[in-house]
């Protein structure tokens, strides 16, 4: 297969506000001058690829991402939080409310930087090619929406993708409740090979399992938030996300090596290569529900580098390194 006829495929994972990641491995990819076809995403790696298929650059993601905060994203009132979520409705603790607004730039801080364009990426000629995903709640069965059907991308479905369960509770398309995608398929890298990829680079934001670990602590904790009670919830996640961490790395982990089974019968002729970026150290506790400039700058720098480790025996050192 020759370079007219591949199909170059970047898979980004779901991890909320670690999803700034993706900015670091996006730089080192813009560098050694690799552009995707395709890219697939699950919760903020849909975010992020609804973002690069509006036609915004690395560049202009990087800047949006080093002012988004947690109250961009959601809700971070002590009433909507306890009374309105917890105590009223029961199934989530924050809501979504000002996230469309960020994502269409449509909020006075927001105004004129949307992150999600439908006019950009539904239109035929949209700079990729972007598939996400999100779990039909009814039938607790993944499905994936596309730029490419006669529909095409909607913010709904974004934000289906991005509404991990308790955390935002359920998100509502046409009628029908989706969680949020990672729920099932956190890292889908599965659609790209059913896409007939030649070319895959997957990113994931935990470390991979069968690489070794720099070290096993969990490093900090996030607890800066203004008022005690969200401090109280924050901690709570705190204490739940390790376990969601090993749950979704597990999965993603049976499906690799079902994937590398079914490359030993011979399926999947024409693909070239497969890579994983991930760090070799577990990230900062909390950072899946937390947004702030100093811990996305620091997850860029990590996954540049990690980038560069992992890809360099496929795509080499940027130029002039």
């Amino acid at each position: 297969m020759d370079a007219k006829t591949d199909k170059r495929i970047l898979v980004l994972s779901g991890g909320g506000g670690r999803g700034a990641y993706h900015l670091g491995v996006l730089q080192y990819l813009e560098e050694v001058d690799w552009k995707p076809d395709v890219i697939i995403g699950s919760s903020v790696g849909a975010v992020n690829a609804a973002a690069l298929g509006s036609g915004i650059t690395v560049a202009g993601l990087r800047e949006r991402w080093m002012d988004l905060t947690s109250g961009d994203v959601q809700k971070m009132r002590i009433d909507d939080v306890i009374l309105d979520n917890v105590l009223y409705r029961r199934d989530h603790v924050f809501d979504l409310t000002p996230w469309p607004e960020t994502l269409l730039g449509c909020s006075r801080k927001w105004r004129d930087r949307p992150w999600f364009r439908p006019e950009v990426i539904n239109a035929h000629d949209a700079p990729f090619e972007v598939h996400v995903t999100a779990v039909n709640a009814n039938t607790t069965r993944l499905e994936f929406f596309t730029n490419r059907s006669d529909g095409g991308l909607r913010l709904e479905h974004i934000l289906a993708s991005f509404s991990i369960p308790l955390w935002y509770g359920p998100f509502q398309i046409d009628g029908v409740p989706y969680w949020d995608g990672g729920t099932l398929a956190n890292t889908p890298f599965r659609k790209a090979l059913e896409l007939d990829g030649t070319e895959i680079v997957v990113v994931t934001m935990v470390p991979w399992p069968e690489r070794p670990v720099r070290s096993s602590t969990r490093p900090g904790y996030v607890t800066d938030l203004d008022e005690q009670l969200l401090v109280v919830v924050q901690e709570l996640w705190n204490a739940f996300e390790p376990a969601l961490d090993a749950m979704l790395t597990e999965t993603v982990w049976r499906d690799y090596l079902l994937y590398k089974l079914e490359c030993e019968t011979g399926q999947y002729p024409g693909l070239k290569w497969l890579e994983i970026v991930a760090p070799d150290r577990y990230l900062t506790v909390g950072l899946m529900t937390h947004y702030q400039a100093e811990y996305h700058r620091h997850l860029m720098e990590l996954g540049y580098w990690d980038a560069r480790k992992d890809l360099s025996r496929v795509l080499g050192q940027p130029r002039g390194s």
